[in-house]
């Protein structure tokens, strides 16, 4: 019988040069349940590392990376200062490169970085600058091939960590799927250090829910994906708007531009960037599942359902808030378990994404998008290309 995907068959998504795209959203689960054992192996090792880093007095914890890598940062910033008062700042190494004086201080600092392919120029330049610039570092590199220019520089250097991710993870299509969602989730076990066994079973809840709801978030993406809007704004809240900033890049790259997608946060909007909507439009609203962020989000939502011209509105949320937004165009939900604390935003931040990943797959196949390269001449590429780098 002829392997299929998502309903389709694999000859279908070779045609469309998508098989990588797609079979890197759907081995997400089982990456998952990888990724907990890697980190179960090595609790020992990341909780005495931890312990030691997160006991430094006045310390400084940033996250970087350059695009989906960062918005993997801004995401886990919100999260882990709701659910664990860790206080923490997002830097791009774009930024950290263009303007060093504006983002280094040397005072005590954990440098997290994010990378896929660990070849961006920007990445391994970050740290080499932190060396020179921070006389007290400490670094985890966060990295899907073990084997790549950051990870070599992350082994060589001093006070640092290096988690390398499934190396499925490191994925072979033009978009970022499988490499955000593992990153994140190691993020969520780095900082429970002390009890990486327990996050690693919610890792392995998560995973077995999510297969639960592949099927169903790929057909609402499917329905809407069929509508012609030409601009996608995605709203949220808290860890949920850094998972916004992934839709619009998500949504841009697979469809090379044809959808121009913007994001923003559920309170924001209001203040100049709701002129974008026109009948062209649809906005997709992350619901939180945190009940005080929840209340703001609902409010815009319902605010736009009512003033709703041709534009689209679309709901996503946890199948405990389903029919909050009556006259809403789309409802999708997804299931949390159980055993999540209820204070995490991970199980909504890990079913955001997955539904991101399939509305810009469904989308880009509507538009009849080369997926794993849907930039074929090459003015954007899966790995930065013409980055020069200036020394400090």
């Amino acid at each position: 019988m002829e392997k299929t995907l998502l309903g389709r068959t694999e000859e279908y998504y070779i045609r469309r040069s998508a098989v990588h795209t797609v079979t890197e959203i759907l081995q997400q689960p089982a990456l998952w349940r990888r990724l907990a054992d890697v980190l179960c192996g090595r609790e020992e090792e990341i909780h005495t590392f931890m312990e030691e880093v997160m006991a430094v007095e006045h310390l400084r914890i940033v996250f970087t990376g350059a695009g989906s890598s960062a918005f993997v940062g801004e995401s886990m910033q919100c999260l882990l200062a709701n659910e664990m008062g860790i206080l923490s700042e997002t830097i791009h190494t774009t930024d950290f490169i263009s303007m060093p004086d504006s983002t280094y201080a040397d005072v005590p600092t954990l440098l997290i970085s994010y990378a896929r392919s660990g070849e961006s120029p920007e990445s391994c330049a970050t740290i080499r600058f932190a060396e020179k610039k921070i006389s007290r570092l400490y670094q985890v590199i966060i990295v899907c091939d073990k084997n790549s220019s950051l990870a070599r520089l992350g082994y060589a250097s001093k006070n640092t960590l290096v988690l390398d991710m499934p190396p499925e993870a490191c994925d072979q299509g033009f978009a970022m799927t499988s490499s955000v969602s593992c990153m994140a989730l190691a993020t969520w076990c780095l900082f429970h250090h002390g009890q990486i066994s327990v996050y690693a079973d919610h890792i392995r809840a998560l995973a077995d829910s999510a297969e639960r709801d592949m099927e169903q978030l790929d057909k609402k993406a499917f329905e809407i994906a069929q509508k012609d809007y030409r601009r996608l704004i995605w709203l949220g809240t808290g860890a949920m708007r850094g998972l916004a900033r992934e839709g619009a890049v998500k949504s841009m790259e697979l469809t090379n531009g044809c959808v121009h997608a913007g994001y923003d946060a559920a309170t924001g909007f209001r203040h100049g960037p709701k002129t974008v909507i026109n009948d062209e439009t649809l906005t997709v609203h992350f619901l939180s599942n945190q009940p005080y962020s929840l209340q703001y989000d609902v409010d815009l939502a319902r605010e736009l359902v009512e003033e709703k011209k041709k534009n689209l509105v679309a709901v996503v949320t946890g199948s405990a808030h389903g029919g909050m937004i009556p006259g809403a165009d789309y409802e999708v939900t997804y299931e949390i378990p159980e055993s999540l604390p209820a204070n995490s935003e991970m199980g909504a931040y890990i079913k955001g994404l997955l539904f991101v990943q399939l509305l810009s797959l469904e989308k880009s196949l509507e538009k009849n998008m080369t997926m794993d390269n849907p930039c074929p001449g090459g003015e954007v590429n899966r790995v930065v290309r013409g980055v020069v780098i200036y020394d400090i």
